[in-house]
């Protein structure tokens, strides 16, 4: 189990040294999160907006780093590592607001933990509303590897009088807990997805928002999720849930079975209607669905599937000069769907390129066949 200590944020502190370079014609209209670093260590870093009083936005900062790219050392019964995060904090002038940077152990029991795994991370800042510019690196201590990453993005402001949504927080998890920790929010452990990565070894996707400002009637509400694609065709669909209003506000979570998804790059749509006045809110989240690589049907494995029964035998009797002894005698032990696919095996092992549909010794062989 991964531990995570707690470090105090506001913190004064020298900021780890990195290149920031403020350039306004960054700020364009398009959000870029979540950003990804470059340098030796990877890691994504994303944002979101939620409600805070006295004209406040709270603002919430999430980034991860894979644990295989840390250096552990052994520390008793098990495994430890150190890295530092600094970041800079800008408005749209460039003004600079804020500078801070904090230590963290991170500690796993064996190695069997690192592989595929991630050192999430979450600080929150109450900012007014308008464009902002932060800078994050993280430095592992004991190797010095570093990257950073330069995230522009827009505090929102929240208006008090009509429906309103949150952003939406991807997660890879969200349980209940009612314990006080980085994590949690209104009684949730909600461990954010950074990247807003999924695949099919990581097929749920957990999402968390706010409703604020239902009517005062005593009524229920409706949401509506969906997953639309790039072309904002709906792909997936949960049925309308339909609840009673709790307050004049809101937490709603749920997750979303990615497993069977055909396209890459999709959104997370979800729609709220208060009943009571007909009020609708939407919000949406872009996030990445690493399909599997597609297999590449070789042009010899077409058209060895092709082959009548005469066909196959006029075959095997050609290649004869490219099979062992022993590849002769399985050849005869096996059925004639797997003589095929024994076979498509050997012109594999001959080819110069398999990542292209051709083999060329294929048809190398063939023209000298036909030549003799």
């Amino acid at each position: 189990m991964l531990r995570m200590p707690s470090c105090d944020f506001f913190r004064p502190a020298r900021l780890l040294c990195f290149l920031f370079i403020f350039n306004p014609s960054l700020f364009a209209a398009n959000e870029q999160a979540p950003a990804k670093s470059s340098g030796a260590l990877s890691f994504y870093l994303d944002t979101a907006s939620f409600r805070a009083g006295a004209g406040k936005t709270h603002q919430e900062f999430y980034y991860q780093v894979a644990l295989d790219q840390l250096s552990f050392s052994n520390e008793g019964a098990s495994l430890r590592s150190e890295i530092k995060t600094s970041v800079l904090l800008a408005d749209s002038a460039g003004r600079e607001l804020l500078r801070d940077e904090w230590t963290q152990t991170v500690q796993v029991g064996s190695a069997a933990e690192i592989a595929g795994r991630f050192f999430p991370n979450q600080f929150e800042l109450p900012l007014t509303p308008g464009r902002y510019r932060l800078a994050l690196a993280v430095q592992e201590i004991s190797t010095q590897k570093q990257g950073s990453a330069q995230l522009e993005f827009h505090v929102r402001s929240f208006d008090n009088s009509t429906l309103t949504l949150s952003d939406i927080q991807l997660a890879n998890s969200i349980t209940a807990d009612t314990a006080q920790g980085r994590f949690t929010k209104n009684g949730l452990s909600i461990l954010p997805n950074a990247g807003r990565v999924y695949s099919r070894g990581v097929p749920v996707l957990f999402f968390y928002f706010e409703v604020y400002n239902f009517a005062a009637a005593p009524d229920s509400y409706e949401v509506q999720y969906r997953i639309v694609n790039s072309r904002k065709a709906a792909v997936k669909q949960l049925p309308l849930k339909i609840a009673r209003k709790p307050g004049n506000s809101s937490v709603e979570v749920g997750g979303l079975n990615l497993g069977s998804l055909a396209d890459s790059v999709c959104y997370v749509h979800l729609e709220v209607r208060d009943r009571s006045q007909q009020q609708l809110a939407h919000a949406e989240k872009r996030f990445t669905f690493l399909l599997p690589p597609e297999k590449i049907v070789s042009e010899v494995e077409q058209k060895i599937s092709a082959m009548s029964p005469e066909q196959w035998k006029v075959h095997v009797a050609q290649i004869q000069y490219l099979l062992r002894e022993d590849d002769k005698k399985l050849l005869q032990d096996l059925e004639p769907e797997a003589q095929k696919s024994f076979i498509t095996q050997v012109w594999q092992q001959f080819d110069s390129n398999p990542a292209t549909p051709r083999n060329e010794f294929w048809d190398e062989y063939f023209r000298r066949v036909a030549y003799a």
